[in-house]
């Protein structure tokens, strides 16, 4: 099974707009989505606590007593962990994404037929 970095390069993702694709995968799957959240907020807190801490004590203890360069250690790594969330669920996500872009097609489909069906009517 192949691994993807961007939306654009998933097969089930292709041939959709970046809004499309962003609804699909931020706002489909929220039971999902809600189950990583908390597996990523652990995550950010063990690693800050046990790992970015330990590392900027160890080799520039000045650094945490600069808020602003502190803060900003502290949200690159937010936002890289925040990305590696939505491409490992973008990845794992693959077979329910193609199962609800089949739905879709299906619906749209449908509604085409029912406005034919309607318009032969009249």
């Amino acid at each position: 099974m192949s691994f993807y970095f961007r939306p654009d390069d998933v097969p089930e993702l292709q041939g959709l707009t970046r809004w499309d694709q962003r609804i699909l995968l931020r706002g489909t799957f929220i039971k999902e989505r809600a189950m990583s959240t908390v597996f990523l907020l652990l995550i950010v807190l063990g690693s800050v606590q046990y790992g970015i801490n330990p590392i900027i004590d160890h080799y520039a203890p000045h650094i945490r007593a600069e808020n602003i360069l502190y803060a900003g250690i502290l949200v690159a790594w937010l936002l890289f962990l925040m990305w590696a969330r939505d491409t490992v669920m973008m990845n794992m996500l693959r077979p329910k994404i193609a199962i609800k872009r089949a739905e879709m097609k299906a619906a749209e489909v449908a509604k085409l037929e029912a406005e034919r069906a309607e318009a032969s009517a009249e």
